[in-house]
């Protein structure tokens, strides 16, 4: 895929490199980094005109015109704007909230999936999502959202997005692959065919097909492979990168809110001298109150710099290999003529603080504030309606039970988002089968977000640590369903109701009263608030979990993956538990 480039800006760009015409942006003096061959040039001089590359080399003859800028960067070093190549940031905040606290970084480029949108409202989702990347000072592509393909129904049996959803999308610029496809679902009991033909369109369109690897190794990874996957993000130690970039897959390696890979990854892969050109740093998702504290790529480069890669090989599986992989680096990913002007100006080679960000031939940015203003576009009204639920009392989160006790299927906690099955022993008490706060269990729901569905599913989880209270939100992954999960039955209705009443978003109640609450009425994943708003909210919901007694590091992750079926081994969706590993639903009494 090529992005714009007409014949009248390569004649321009010519007569600039030959000194006969200005270009808008002069650097002088910088150390370049060359992703090509692996150089650092010294006393490099770049030329910008019309959003591309002039020049880049040695010191030239230029003209400078009157809009001329001349920055002169000697003693700092210039690298290509940092790509981030999977990304999950179609929820949580408005795109042009997302630009202000990514872009000053240096991240010029982002490739995110779509799944917040296509589960609320399908292909028209997506579209009403790319609608508000469009014109921004950053450089924003999509993925096809196969998740919701998979996993993602309307209420009434049919798919959120269906096959022909799905080429449609791909047939769309801005999208440049097939989102991450879950090796248990190409697999396991056959292939899909839908699904196969699906993979099929990416392909013959030159776009890419992602793989979602978790667990998957040998045969059943050479399989997904040989489906025609192009990549893998799942990888969480060094002997799974290397074995996926043994197969020819491009291997992203992991630093954000969902997954922290790279300490537990870069050691062993320097010991093996293994080669990474086909390896890629990404973040898969960083909440706003990660990225307002640590930043976006610039943070995950210098966090590999840190652990000992070596500081041209970081950037570049941050640049040049992510641009390969996606087929844009005839456009991003290096700093040549004829690329894309998106580059960034750093102290030194080891010290990734963006002092200058040009993105599109601009400057954006510099010393981490922003030049330029965001897009700012209105959604269509339709958005706001995404979230339609019935009102329910706590008799609704009652089990009814007859005998003295009931045996039902449980998810118990190993990790933040690991679990395993488990069988409980509930006594009865007036026909209702209750659980006790010394056994650390409390009840968990999915409920349909389209309200006469009648479509949820009433669950148990045990190690949460929860005491006290209920947590709804109407942002989970995969169905993008709402769950609530209490101690409480009515703290699980009130919980509930007030998500309802904001026609989506995260609740945190107790006794019977909002204790926290974030507004998401876009999708019902999206908030209205500003960025550091939304930030100052996950936190503080966060800490009222924790103070309620949640044990797990990251509260919030565990409710939104309580839905996730790509994760081994039980999980709970809006038609009952799924167990991953078999590929099927059971229901919740053993």
């Amino acid at each position: 895929m090529r992005l714009e480039f007409t014949s009248d800006l390569m004649k321009r760009l010519a007569r600039v490199a030959l000194g006969r015409e200005p270009g808008e942006i002069i650097l002088n003096n910088g150390s370049l980094v060359n992703v090509y061959t692996g150089e650092v040039l010294e006393g490099q001089q770049v030329v910008i005109a019309g959003g591309r590359i002039a020049y880049a080399g040695p010191p030239g003859d230029f003209q400078a015109g009157p809009g001329t800028e001349v920055i002169d960067v000697a003693g700092r070093v210039i690298i290509p704007g940092l790509i981030d190549g999977h990304i999950h940031m179609d929820a949580w905040m408005r795109v042009g909230e997302f630009v202000r606290m990514s872009l000053p970084g240096g991240t010029t480029t982002v490739i995110t999936d779509s799944g917040a949108s296509a589960s609320a409202m399908g292909a028209e989702g997506v579209k009403a999502f790319l609608a508000q990347c469009r014109n921004q000072p950053q450089r924003f592509f999509a993925m096809a959202p196969t998740i919701v393909y998979l996993c993602s129904y309307r209420g009434n049996g049919r798919k959120a997005v269906d096959g022909r959803g799905m080429i449609d999308l791909l047939d769309l610029p801005e999208v440049v692959g097939l989102g991450e496809v879950y090796w248990t679902r190409l697999l396991n009991g056959g292939t899909d065919e839908e699904l196969a033909e699906i993979m099929g369109a990416a392909i013959a369109r030159g776009k890419t097909v992602e793989g979602h690897g978790a667990g998957a190794r040998k045969q059943k990874l050479a399989a997904m492979a040989a489906h025609g996957v192009n990549a893998c993000h799942e990888p969480i130690t060094a002997d799974e990168v290397r074995e996926r970039l043994r197969l020819g897959l491009t291997t992203m390696i992991r630093e954000g809110s969902v997954r922290r890979e790279l300490e537990e990854v870069v050691g062993p892969l320097a010991a093996m001298n293994t080669d990474l050109r086909r390896a890629i740093l990404v973040s898969d998702g960083l909440w706003p109150n990660v990225l307002m504290r640590r930043g976006h790529m610039d943070h995950i480069v210098q966090r590999a710099i840190d652990l000992g890669l070596d500081p041209v090989q970081a950037v570049r599986m941050a640049t040049l290999n992510v641009a390969e992989h996606f087929r844009l680096d005839g456009d991003l990913g290096g700093i040549a003529p004829g690329k894309c002007a998106d580059l960034v100006v750093i102290p030194d080679l080891r010290t990734i603080r963006a002092q200058l960000v040009i993105c599109k031939g601009r400057l954006v940015a510099r010393e981490g504030r922003l030049t330029v203003s965001p897009a700012r576009h209105d959604y269509p009204e339709e958005v706001y309606s995404c979230v339609n639920l019935p009102r329910v009392t706590p008799e609704f989160f009652a089990l009814r039970a007859s005998g003295p006790g009931v045996r039902v299927r449980a998810i118990e906690m190993v990790t933040t988002i690991v679990n395993r099955e488990t069988a409980l022993d509930l006594p009865v008490e007036n026909g209702e089968a209750v659980v006790k706060e010394k056994d650390d269990v409390v009840k968990v729901a999915v409920l349909e977000r389209n309200a006469g569905s009648g479509s949820w599913a009433l669950g148990f989880l045990k190690g949460s640590g929860l005491r006290q209270g209920a947590f709804a939100t109407s942002f989970s992954f995969d169905e993008g369903n709402l769950v609530v999960v209490g101690a409480d039955d009515r703290d699980m209705a009130a919980a509930v109701n007030r998500v309802g009443e904001m026609k989506g978003g995260m609740v945190y109640c107790c006794r019977g009263q909002v204790v926290e609450e974030l507004p998401m009425p876009i999708f019902g994943a999206v908030s209205e608030l500003s960025g550091p708003e939304v930030a100052a909210a996950i936190e503080s919901m966060e800490r009222a979990l924790k103070e309620a007694g949640w044990a797990m590091e990251n509260p919030l992750l565990t409710v939104f993956t309580i839905t996730f079926t790509a994760i081994p081994s039980i999980r709970l969706s809006a038609r009952g538990y799924w167990l991953a590993r078999e590929n099927r639903f059971a229901g919740l009494l053993v």
